[in-house]
Parts: C-alpha cells; sequence; structure tokens
C-alpha cells in the first residue's frame, strides 16, 4: 500500500501553516482547529482469468492543529480609544514627570497656562485644549479648530472651531470662549503675552494702553473665531499652539485659583486635574468627557518629585533622559558601553541659540556705540570656545537661526564681519570708540539667566577673551528666571546679559519676532523692523524666507547681540515607549513627548508596551 499527498493537497497544507504563523502573531488568544484531508490511494488487484481487476478507495484522515495567538487589541480606556495589541494594561499607562526637571515651571502660584507661562503649578497642556499643535513633521494641525483661512488682505484669519466640542462641566464650547480666554489674560498683562504681539492691539492691551475689548480677536459666529493684525502674519495659525481655552465660567463661579482646586477643575482637554500639592505632587487622570481629537492611550499623567538622573531613568523612574553639553563624561560613557541605552538613544536637531545682549536704550551709552559693540563681538573666538565647552553636543551660533532650522543661512552668515575673529581689528574699532587698551571703559554686570555648568563656563570664557584681548573686565551676575526676567526684560535696567531662546513653533519667524522694537529685548533696530515685516508678510514662501534671511543678516551685523552657541542633545527614552509619535520622522528624528516637535497638549500617540527589552538594565 502507498499513501502519498497530492500537490493541491500540499499547497493547501502549507497554507495552513503559514497563515496558523500570522494567527499567532496577531489574533486572539484560542484554540484553532484546523481539519486537515489527505487522499490515500489503496490499490488491491484481483486475477480472474486473463484479466487483473484493480479497486482504488479514498480515505480521508483528519489532523487537529492546535493555534495559539495574541490578541488583536489591547485595552480599551476611559475615552473609549483602543490600545494595541502589545500594551500593558490600562492600570500601568501611567507617564510620570520628574518635578524637578523644568524647575520654578513647577509649583507656582498659577494653574491655567493663560494665567502665566513661567509661574505654574503643573505642566503645559493637560486640562486644556489648545487651538492648534504641531504633529512630529513640524506641520500644523488643528486641535480646537478644524480649519483656519486668512482674509483676502491677509490682515485677519478665521480658524472654524470643531462643531460639539464642550467643557467638562457640560458647558458648549464657542468662538465666544476663544474670545474671552484672550481678552482675560492679556487684559491681565499676561507674563507671555509679548509672544502675540503681531496681534492687534496686543502690545497696548497688555500695557494697559487699551481695554481687553480692542484686542484684535472676535467671534463671527458660534464657532467661527478670528484673530486681526496690523499687517499680514502668515504664521498666526502656529501661535495657535500656545493658547489653550479657559473656561470664563469657572473663573465667574470659583475664582481665579479654580485651576488649583481639584473639586472646582473644569476642563477643556484630554485630562482632569483630581490631585494638587503645589510643589509636590499633582495628579491628572482621563476626562471622560472629552470630546476632542487629541485622545491619549495613556490614562494617567503624575508629576512627582524625582531624582531628573541616569540611574533614576535606567530603574524606571521616569521615562526620558537627555544627554547634552553639560553631561558628566562619566554619563556618556555608560550610554556608549550599553547596548540597551544606545538603542534608546535618538539625537535631536538644535531648536535653541544661546546670546550675549546689549541694552542699546541709552541708559549706558557706551553699548550704544556700534563700533564698541562689533569689537567686543571680534574678540570672541567662537569655534575654539565652543569646541572646548560644548563636548561635541554644540555648534558655534551665526546667526538666531540654529542650524538645519528652516530658513537657516548658517554657513553664509559665518563669512559676516561680527563672526571673524580678529584681535586686531577689534583692539582699533575699541580704540576708534575711545578706549584705547580698554582704558576708562566701565565694568558692567553680565546677568546670566537660570545658570548651568556650560553657560557659567561659556560667559567666564567670554569674560576671559575680553579681558585677555581687550583689557575690559565685566563681572558675572548669575540669576533665577524669575529675577532675571524682571531685571532684563521688563525693567530694561541690565547692560549685558546671556540668555537662550528655543523655538516655539517650526519656522523663522519663531525666533526672528523676539528682537522687534518693542518685543522682549532692550533693543531696538528699526531697519531690522522694516525689512522683517515686509519680508514676513509675503505670501510667496520663497520670498519670504529670502527676506527674512536678509533680516537676520542686519540682526548680526548690527550686533545688538553676540550669537555664539546652539546646543543640540542626545535624548532617550524606553524601549518599551511605543507608538506613532515616537517613531522616527521624515528627517531621522524620534521624538519623546515635547521634545523639538509640538508641544505636550494631550500627550497623544505613545502607549507602553508589554516588553521584557529593558531587562538587562534592572
Amino acid at each position: 500500500m502507498a499513501s502519498k499527498i497530492s500537490r493541491r493537497d500540499f499547497i493547501r497544507v502549507v497554507g495552513v501553516a503559514a497563515a496558523s504563523a500570522v494567527v499567532a502573531a496577531c489574533s486572539p488568544q484560542v484554540v484553532t482547529q484546523v481539519v486537515k484531508e489527505t487522499s490515500v490511494v489503496k490499490e488491491t488487484s484481483i486475477v480472474k482469468e486473463t484479466s487483473v481487476v484493480k479497486e482504488t478507495s479514498v480515505v480521508k484522515e483528519t489532523q487537529i492543529v492546535e493555534v495559539t495567538a495574541v490578541p488583536l487589541t489591547g485595552p480599551t480606556n476611559a475615552l473609549g480609544v483602543t490600545l494595541p495589541a502589545d500594551a500593558l494594561p490600562l492600570e500601568q499607562q501611567t507617564y510620570t514627570i520628574a518635578m524637578g526637571k523644568v524647575g520654578e515651571q513647577f509649583g507656582g502660584a498659577f494653574g491655567h497656562e493663560m494665567e502665566s507661562l513661567y509661574n505654574r503649578a503643573y505642566q503645559l497642556g493637560l486640562g486644556s485644549e489648545a487651538l492648534t499643535n504641531l504633529d512630529k513633521e513640524g506641520n500644523m494641525v488643528g486641535i480646537g479648530c478644524e480649519s483656519w483661512q486668512q482674509s483676502s488682505d491677509g490682515l485677519a484669519w478665521d480658524f472654524k472651531l470643531r462643531p460639539g466640542l464642550e467643557f467638562s462641566d457640560g458647558t458648549p464650547i464657542t468662538a465666544n470662549d476663544w474670545v474671552w480666554t484672550l481678552q482675560n489674560s492679556f487684559g491681565k498683562a499676561y507674563d507671555f503675552g509679548w509672544f502675540f504681539s503681531d496681534i492687534l492691539n496686543a502690545n497696548d492691551v497688555l500695557s494697559g494702553a487699551k481695554p481687553p475689548a480692542e484686542l484684535g480677536v472676535e467671534a463671527v459666529d458660534d464657532l467661527t473665531f478670528r484673530i486681526k493684525s496690523a499687517s499680514p502674519v502668515p504664521y498666526i495659525p502656529a501661535l495657535g499652539l500656545w493658547m489653550w481655552l479657559a473656561p470664563k465660567q469657572a473663573y465667574e463661579k470659583f475664582g481665579d485659583n479654580w485651576s488649583l482646586e481639584p473639586e472646582n477643575y473644569i476642563a477643556s482637554g484630554p485630562w482632569m486635574l483630581t490631585e494638587l500639592e503645589r510643589g509636590v505632587q499633582y495628579t491628572f487622570v482621563l476626562n471622560e468627557k472629552y470630546k476632542g481629537i487629541n485622545r491619549p492611550y495613556i490614562t494617567k499623567i503624575q508629576g512627582r518629585p524625582l531624582p531628573n538622573t541616569l540611574p533614576a531613568y535606567m530603574n524606571g523612574e521616569i521615562p526620558s533622559y537627555g544627554l547634552g553639553i553639560d553631561s558628566p563624561a562619566g554619563e556618556v560613557g555608560i550610554v556608549n558601553s550599553n547596548p540597551v541605552l544606545r538603542s534608546e538613544s535618538h539625537p535631536q536637531p538644535s531648536v535653541v541659540t544661546w546670546y550675549i545682549g546689549f541694552n542699546t536704550e541709552g541708559e549706558f551709552k557706551e553699548l550704544t556705540d556700534p563700533r564698541v559693540r562689533l569689537a567686543l563681538s571680534k574678540a570672541i573666538d567662537k569655534t575654539t570656545i565652543i569646541g572646548e565647552i560644548g563636548h561635541g553636543f554644540a555648534d558655534p551660533a551665526w546667526g538666531i537661526l540654529p542650524k538645519g532650522f528652516p530658513g537657516n543661512t548658517y554657513e553664509a552668515l559665518k563669512e559676516e564681519d561680527p563672526n571673524i575673529f580678529d584681535v586686531e581689528a577689534a583692539k582699533k574699532l575699541l580704540a576708534d570708540a575711545g578706549f584705547p587698551d580698554g582704558k576708562d571703559f566701565p565694568v558692567f554686570d553680565l546677568w546670566i539667566r537660570s545658570p548651568q555648568p556650560f553657560m557659567t563656563s561659556l560667559c567666564e570664557a567670554v569674560q576671559a577673551s575680553w579681558k585677555t584681548n581687550l583689557n575690559i573686565d565685566v563681572k558675572l551676575n548669575p540669576a533665577d528666571h524669575p529675577t532675571f526676567t524682571q531685571a532684563v526684560f521688563k525693567d530694561r535696567k541690565i547692560p549685558i546679559y546671556f540668555v537662550g531662546y528655543s523655538y516655539d513653533f517650526w519656522d523663522a519667524a519663531t525666533f526672528m519676532a523676539v528682537f522687534r522694537t518693542g518685543s522682549r529685548h532692550p533693543y531696538s533696530n528699526t531697519n531690522y523692523d522694516d525689512v522683517y515685516t515686509k519680508a514676513n508678510g509675503d505670501i510667496d514662501q520663497v520670498k519670504r524666507l529670502a527676506g527674512l534671511a536678509e533680516a537676520e543678516k542686519i540682526l548680526v551685523n548690527d550686533v545688538g547681540f553676540i550669537f555664539l552657541i546652539c546646543p543640540f542633545s542626545i535624548k532617550l527614552f524606553p524601549c518599551n515607549l511605543r507608538g506613532e509619535f515616537v517613531t522616527p520622522n521624515s528627517l531621522g528624528y524620534s521624538n519623546d513627548v515635547g521634545s523639538t516637535y509640538g508641544n505636550t497638549s494631550g500627550y497623544p500617540g505613545f502607549y507602553w508596551s508589554d516588553s521584557d527589552c529593558r531587562k538587562s538594565l534592572q
């Protein structure tokens, strides 16, 4: 008796096996019965006189194959969001923020973001809905709105709000709520208000010269929120990622401290405050009444006084850690020598420039002379200093836009006169200004904002360069963030200062707007204002960026600022942090929450997976 399998049956059996492998990878955990039929030919020979009769019969055999597979999907959270199949249980989907990580920004006196950005009690963008945001590619996307349109004259933007949105108390969200939010914050001299100075009458309302009702915002109808400007501003939608909706009814019912009292908290975003001990801890959980699009996987966000250290990261106490210009060499060595940590390391583009600023408004007459400022710039060997202090985590800054940032002309600006190190030329400039060999030049203070080791080292290097090359003395004055902000930007009484600026939206204007007259700095250059304003209003993006490049060249050559350094970092986040948000973008950058692209609104797009990829770190 012979047994054999036909080609058709062979293909069918192989197909079942392949399908079983796929099922094992992605189907629910079940036991599956697979029936396999095999044709067996049975031959019997019967001799009858002169003929042979051959009988053939088919026997069907049944084989049971058991297949075990993992679930197609994970658990579903309180917002109805179903997590991927490899997600940990909901009770483990908690993101913990180390409160010491951003210093004075946690534990402050205010809850809502548009009361104070710099003196907050907890993280940004949790219980409040933002108007817009950035995706991981840096593109603008609507959050509280679903679309926007610029008027034909370029002087207004209409934002179409998402219909059906509500506050957590059931109150419908309308355009009037956005109008009230901005009028209320500007009327109270919002400390981040300068950022919105493109809005019509914004500076006058902030200063009290005009009432909040004259701020350039209005409700066209219930679902159309309009922002107006004095001249065309192409990036108005990008400003929306720093606008968070405030509930007027909360202020009226509970007073200004409503956002610090969990029992009175009213949310417009995906999170509800359930616990707050200022400066100690806070907890947000999902707002089950949230109807917007910013829908997280995770179920809880908590701030705790945890150490922001590499051991804490390796032990799983904190969800991210950064290596950069001021990281200890030992830490860099540990990461480089550990395969798991190396796999969790993700290089980030530079999005910050640190620079020396001069108060040129007249109180310090020596600094109003452009020859003095140019001499101070040319006396600094930026390439050498940054190489020694940067430890491979920084580039020299030749302008305000970091290398690789949209619109930058990094290499061209390197050749501008203020960026060329030339001690003899610097000495001549200083002498021509009436201070040969530094004689009779006053000893100015140089204030340093929130000094970290590299900041202090850099300012010490600048101090030494001016002393060695020009015989000029300055005194370094480290200051905390609030004190620095008050003295330098509000009182405007400090002669020289060291400060950094990081991007707020993915456009050249995010850096360049702050140097306009009446904005952040004690500095004014009407030529810069005119070139910047004209260029920035051009709807042709190629011409716009070319005009902005010309404005940046004016800024560099006026030497109201000495642009020094553009640090970048290596970000570590755990290999079991998964999701679309942490996958690489088109530039190859993988970003954890709140890093580089977008702000932290809602914490969408990531979850904790059930993986033992970090097992060797324990």
